[in-house]
């Protein structure tokens, strides 16, 4: 967008003829634009706890839209290899109470991954293991501590094969599984009040985008005849 304005200020100006009309036509493509500005405005405010969530751990994570809540079970599975190439942790982020087991499947796809707890500073990591293909190969964890557990893939961490185990509490958007959260895709759930906030900003963006070309497109013939 900042690209293309100054060739819209351009335009608003050639559409002017003499000081006067110029001026409005400067003024015109200054109202409509406010629109977009606010609509780009409304857009950062919007953003993301996704981006945001656990110190932005989950930022490149393509199937991540928010926590899925898993309070009240006592096991629950994560599946290691999910996605179109196997390169994700299906469901990415989930909260649990203590005393819940997770237990990660790999699938067999995407394959060698492994599941290593990225620890606060320069602790030792609470799990870690080796590098598996076998699809069907379990490994399970505890979580006894109340505290937010950051995991990865060793091979596929820069690709974003990494996810959450948050224990006891979160401060990150909370999705009832059965309603249709997270997945394989990251596509095809609900909207999330972080979605529809997105989505109506982007169409204030465009909106005011476009009311913007019209000013400025605009030749004002009123004033020039009264001039």
């Amino acid at each position: 967008m900042s690209e293309s304005s100054p060739t819209a200020v351009r335009a608003a100006v050639r559409a002017g003829d003499g000081d006067e009309t110029t001026g409005l036509g400067r003024r015109r493509f200054l109202r409509a634009g406010a629109g977009a500005a606010a609509g780009a405005a409304a857009v950062g405010a919007a953003a993301p706890a996704a981006a945001q969530a656990y110190g932005g751990w989950m930022s490149d994570v393509g199937n991540y839209e928010g926590t899925l809540d898993y309070t009240g079970n006592e096991e629950v599975t994560v599946s290691v290899g999910a996605g179109e190439n196997g390169l994700l942790f299906d469901p990415p982020a989930i909260l649990v109470d203590p005393g819940t087991t997770v237990v990660w499947e790999w699938t067999g796809e995407g394959v060698p991954h492994n599941v290593v707890h990225q620890p606060e500073g320069d602790g030792d990591p609470a799990f870690e293991t080796e590098l598996i293909s076998e699809a069907g190969a379990t490994f399970e964890y505890t979580f006894e501590e109340e505290a937010t557990f950051r995991y990865y893939c060793s091979p596929h961490r820069a690709v974003g094969m990494k996810g959450v185990v948050a224990v006891g509490s979160t401060d990150d958007e909370v999705i009832d599984p059965d309603a249709g959260g997270g997945g394989d895709g990251g596509g095809g759930g609900p909207l999330t009040t972080s979605d529809l906030l997105i989505l109506a900003a982007a169409v204030g963006l465009v909106a005011g985008l476009v009311l913007a070309v019209v000013a400025a497109a605009g030749s004002p013939d009123g004033d020039q005849s009264s001039g």
